[in-house]
């Protein structure tokens, strides 16, 4: 397979060779380059990020888009940082899912990629690979720019990133295409046969207001317009474009055109950016000569993307795919160097249309080590939408904050091959530890996982801080009669509940006999709808939503008020699942318009009060906290969470941070002690900047 020596006229040579500078491969290359291996970045493109790059601008979204707190860490995060800092970001209206075009945000990412040492060669198409044995040992690119052939060497292993996969399938890596048939992997969405179906591609534009009124002459041959369908609804066909140029917005990002799903769309990529136009065309004049021409008549179509935006074409094989099952039941592995949340956004073809159907928002669920190489190409790692996953599992782990989370390991993972002379695989079977824990270092997030290094000297310290929040204190705020069941819902919460505390007054001259419930929320199946999604989030407070674990009565002393006690000889509460704000406990009492109950100074948000509704079986949130401490506690801000070896929340809680008692004021301090002296070479500060949702 090697090319003629006297076709070649530039030759590169580095350790390892990232193909595909989309998120995954831009995190990857930096990952490697980190580590010190001699990293090459090749793309097609002239600019970097792939589709969510300055040629496309689709917003970089993930877990946290339905799962609080869950946005993916690392090296994203740090670009995204900066990113912000530097103002490289289209500013366009709120709700447009984080389109931007904006090259300055490239500039940031090629910023990362040069100080990390990795060789970048835009406008460079790897068209075939050198394969010796097993392995790829090379690339024969062409450099579009200057009509040239370029061959690189490599020493050690490559990165598919390319989305297409296009070096993989030609050196002979296993791959799959479409959809699987139910039996082989008992996904409860998959269809009874196997199809060559794969999710569309869309075209991006943007619109503008201007100060007069534009006209649209749309180009001969536009077809009929055909609304873009979503969630199987016949409200897609009624209901579009309507209040999308009426208000203040003076850019608008346009995203609804979507075909070639039934296509190839590799082989036939061209085809479907032409049909795509014609959609567009067919939009805008919609928009602009039709029900909606009074609105939109001094709006412009200012930009149109010159790349399509494609989901899927090939999936690779690893030695383990990942599954629909696997992800809505929230499934973790041993070798978990990733993980996901975001819904299974499927993009069906739907005649030249589509049809946007979510099958599941799943709960936080990993993403395996061996999900992210070829099953029989020794030096071969995949990242992006190119993992080993079917169809359905590919609608979800394709979004590419996740594909991010996935760059970042492999690019670990494949400097490690290099350190240790081994395959992905052998490195998998014997040094998987090393690589987890130092991802952990990096920043990374591996669901469940602490950091272990015996170097770190603050875990054998006794920790202390001038300030810290704690569940139980609790500062007593007004008062309201239970007019109706009430309690406080938890986020957190100890395995084993002692007993609890509530500050009541009893306003009659009577005792008064009380009735507290404990509730946990029901976690079968962990997965939800869509409907119900955005009907309660995961946060669902209908009564059928809980199970009754425990039952308790008590006496409240004729015209008593303070804090009143139940003593529950230790009720079993389990664990929380700290990745799920679906795994609540609820508190409550009977109704009783004699007693008051307290509410807490200041909200908090691992704990909610609640009130039955007087309607229908669902409770309802007060808009507080109500007073409520539990024995034992669970840990809430304290200084000792600096040292649990968590970095970071993966939802409400725990939190796994220190906070300082906000009503001190600053400075505050956190002290570390330690019986014998230490020599100290490094401190590391690790600041919670994650965001509830990304669309907050």
């Amino acid at each position: 397979m090697r090319h003629e020596a006297h076709d070649i006229e530039v030759i590169h040579e580095c350790e390892v060779l990232v193909i595909g500078s989309g998120v995954s491969g831009y995190c990857a290359a930096i990952q490697a380059g980190r580590c010190g291996a001699r990293t090459m970045l090749l793309e097609k493109d002239e600019v970097l990020g792939g589709n969510s790059g300055p040629n496309l601008g689709v917003g970089i979204t993930g877990a946290d888009r339905y799962n609080h707190y869950a946005g993916e860490t690392g090296i994203i995060q740090e670009l995204q940082e900066d990113g912000c800092w530097t103002d490289a970001v289209t500013h366009v209206s709120g709700g447009m899912m984080g389109y931007s075009i904006h090259r300055r945000f490239e500039a940031v990412v090629q910023e990362h990629l040069e100080r990390a040492g990795v060789q970048v060669l835009k406008r460079h198409y790897a068209r075939r690979p050198i394969v010796e044995g097993t392995r790829i040992v090379g690339v024969i690119a062409e450099d579009l720019a200057a009509f040239r052939t370029v061959r690189i060497d490599v020493l050690g292993p490559v990165i598919e990133a390319s989305g297409d996969g296009e070096i993989g399938a030609l050196a002979g890596a296993h791959f799959d295409w479409g959809t699987e048939q139910q039996s082989e992997y008992k996904e409860r969405s998959a269809a009874d046969a196997r199809t060559d179906r794969v999710q569309g591609t869309s075209l991006v534009a943007i619109a503008h207001r201007t100060d007069r009124e534009i006209r649209f002459i749309p180009p001969a041959g536009t077809p009929e317009f055909i609304p873009r369908v979503w969630h199987g609804a016949l409200a897609s066909f009624l209901h579009h474009h309507g209040g999308w140029f009426s208000d203040r917005k003076d850019l608008f990002f346009l995203y609804v055109t979507e075909t070639g799903g039934h296509l190839d769309t590799i082989r036939e990529d061209g085809l479907i950016y032409e049909r795509l136009l014609k959609q567009l065309w067919a939009e805008w004049d919609h928009i602009k000569n039709g029900p909606h021409r009074e609105e939109a008549k001094c709006w412009d179509l200012l930009w149109v993307s010159p790349k399509a935006g494609k989901r899927e074409s090939r999936r690779f094989v690893g030695d383990y795919v990942l599954t629909q099952t696997d992800l809505e039941s929230g499934r973790t592995f041993e070798d978990d160097v990733a993980y996901g949340g975001h819904d299974l956004d499927d993009h069906r073809p739907l005649g030249e249309g589509s049809d946007i159907f979510a099958h599941s928002i799943p709960p936080l669920y990993g993403i395996p080590y061996r999900a992210c190489y070829s099953r029989n190409l020794d030096n071969l790692f995949l990242a992006g939408r190119l993992i080993s996953a079917t169809h359905l599992a590919h609608s979800s782990t394709r979004i590419m904050r996740t594909g991010a989370a996935i760059g970042q390991a492999v690019g670990l993972a494949a400097a490690l091959c290099l350190k240790h002379g081994c395959s992905p695989r052998e490195l998998g079977q014997r040094y998987l530890p090393e690589l987890q824990q130092t991802l952990l270092s990096e920043d990374a997030t591996i669901l469940g996982k602490a950091r272990e290094d015996p170097g770190d000297l603050a875990r054998s310290a006794r920790v202390s801080a001038t300030s810290e929040v704690r569940f139980n204190e609790q500062a007593v705020g007004p008062l309201v009669p239970l007019i109706a069941p009430a309690g406080v819902l938890l986020w957190d919460w100890p395995a084993r509940l002692d007993a609890v505390e509530m500050y009541l007054r009893n306003t009659s001259e009577a005792d008064q006999e009380l009735t507290l419930s404990i509730l946990r929320a029901k976690r079968e199946p962990r997965w939800t709808t869509t409907d119900d999604w955005h009907a309660w989030g995961w946060n669902d407070l209908r009564d059928e939503a809980f199970t009754l674990l425990h039952r308790a009565s008590g006496t409240l002393r004729a015209g008593s008020e303070g804090w009143f006690q139940l003593d529950l000889g230790g009720v079993e509460l389990g664990p929380k699942d700290a990745a799920s704000d679906a795994d609540r406990v609820l508190i409550h009492l009977d109704a009783n318009p004699d007693v008051q109950w307290a509410m807490a100074e200041r909200a908090g948000e691992i704990a909610e009060a609640v009130e039955h509704s007087h309607h229908s079986p669902r409770w309802k949130p007060l808009g507080a906290t109500g007073t409520l401490r539990l024995f034992p506690a669970p840990r809430l801000g304290e200084a000792a969470n600096v040292t649990n070896g968590f970095l970071r929340r993966f939802s409400r809680a725990p939190l796994n941070l220190w906070l300082s008692d906000p009503r001190d004021g600053l400075p505050q301090s956190l002290t570390l002690e330690w019986d014998e002296p230490q020599t100290v070479s490094r401190v590391g500060l690790t600041f919670d900047n994650l965001v509830k949702l990304t669309h907050d």
